[in-house]
């Protein structure tokens, strides 16, 4: 199911979130036609800023699960949460995702001077956050995040594991195809190796702080396991977790263990 919507690339008309979510402050702003909202609980006084890319492959819209982890992290934080909507394939490449958030990240920060920021990512969105983290590191931007939480991360394009094969069995949700497909959309024939794609292949030193969430029946798991070591070899701290017998992303899944996992991200992002 989830390899037919990578490559439907079906798209709604106009973007939105629920209702309930209406409950808290929200302000949003348009960056290259791309919606940037940020919900915040009105008795809130944290300066605790959470910034979410979401998963799906880089060609699927945010869903409807996605949306039941961003309201509890921001009832159970009280933090500030901004959601990305970030140009997505096959319609746009790389460099335009690239290019919108790092502009809306800019803008964040303008507009909320003493906050301190933290990247939230899933699946695509997880990758996309830690390379995101790379590129301020490298260009030594002021205001890096404090904190990277990665959720299933899609670290590699190139899909070049050897292990992958047999982790793929596992997998009921990805099949290494589809993101292949993918990846081809949104890499615009760059090298899918490039730390901007694959982040995997990019210097962990100097991020602050990583951690990994992931399954152990996930096609991503070889990969995730390979990001400790490196991160490990680094000066960047990592907090890495594996939860037996889950699938893909399965915090967005309504099922009791997402709860689990959701006490762990709220846990490292507290």
């Amino acid at each position: 199911m989830a390899s037919k919507m990578m490559l439907q690339a079906k798209r709604s008309r106009k973007f939105k979130f629920p209702r309930r979510l209406k409950k808290y402050k929200v302000d949003e702003f348009i960056v290259h036609r791309r919606n940037v909202v940020t919900f915040s609980s009105h008795s809130s006084t944290t300066n605790k800023h959470i910034v979410f890319l979401h998963g799906g492959g880089y060609t699927v819209e945010v869903q409807k699960n996605h949306w039941w982890m961003v309201e509890q992290i921001v009832k159970k934080l009280e933090c500030k949460f901004s959601f990305i909507e970030y140009p997505l394939a096959p319609e746009h490449n790389y460099k335009k995702a690239h290019t919108m958030l790092a502009e809306a990240y800019t803008q964040l920060c303008h507009k909320h001077p003493n906050d301190t920021f933290y990247l939230l990512g899933d699946s695509a969105g997880g990758g996309f956050c830690l390379a995101f983290a790379q590129t301020l590191r490298n260009i030594q931007f002021k205001r890096r995040p404090k904190k990277i939480a990665l959720l299933s991360p899609w670290l590699d394009l190139s899909i070049s594991n050897t292990d992958i094969k047999k982790q793929e069995t596992l997998d009921l949700i990805l099949s290494a195809k589809t993101l292949q497909k993918c990846a081809a959309w949104f890499s615009d024939d760059l090298d899918l190796k490039a730390p901007i794609l694959s982040p995997l292949y990019g210097n962990m030193n100097d991020l602050n702080s990583v951690a990994v969430f992931i399954g152990t029946c996930e096609l991503f798991l070889p990969d995730c396991r390979l990001l400790k070591q490196k991160t490990e070899a680094s000066n960047t701290s990592i907090i890495y977790k594996e939860y037996k017998g889950m699938q893909h992303d399965f915090i967005i899944f309504p099922i009791k263990e997402r709860h689990i996992i959701l006490h762990d991200v709220l846990e490292y992002l507290a």
